[in-house]
């Protein structure tokens, strides 16, 4: 006795469809956490002296799909610190086109002096990586990936 498929295939495809898009609307939540947590922990954590506030104020991150910006996070200006803010974003745009296939979180310390600053041993964006490193971990053995 053969098996015969009752459902028709186009609503099939729509039901596989909506499943790929909550999945990725899912993991777009996620990136975004992860992305909030580190900007948190670079922020907390840094040892430079903020006299302008631009440095903490270019940190942040993007979320990018198939290299379509999805999600912005962080940038927020403090003290004197647009110019950071507006620097910062920019630079982490111009960091998608680097990723062009899949979905990517990337997070940022935008100011151009912003290595110069980790190269003299202050925490810049090492507290930022060590928690995207943990979480995803954490995240990843939770799902049992």
């Amino acid at each position: 006795m053969p098996i015969t498929q009752l459902t028709p295939q186009e609503e099939i495809d729509a039901y596989i469809e909506e499943q790929i898009k909550r999945w990725k609307t899912a993991l777009i939540r996620l990136l975004g956490w992860v992305g909030e947590e580190c900007r948190n922990a670079a922020i907390t954590s840094h040892r430079y002296q903020n006299q302008t506030g631009n440095l903490e104020s270019s940190t942040g991150y993007v979320i990018a799909d198939n290299g379509h910006i999805v999600k912005i996070g962080g940038f927020n200006p403090i003290f004197e610190g647009k110019k950071g803010a507006t620097e910062g974003k920019a630079y982490a745009k111009s960091l998608v086109s680097q990723f062009p296939t899949g979905i990517c979180l990337i997070v940022v310390a935008g100011k151009n002096y912003a290595s110069y600053v980790s190269d003299r041993g202050l925490d810049v964006l090492d507290s930022a990586e060590l928690t995207a490193r943990q979480l995803i971990s954490d995240i990843l053995k939770q799902l049992n990936i």
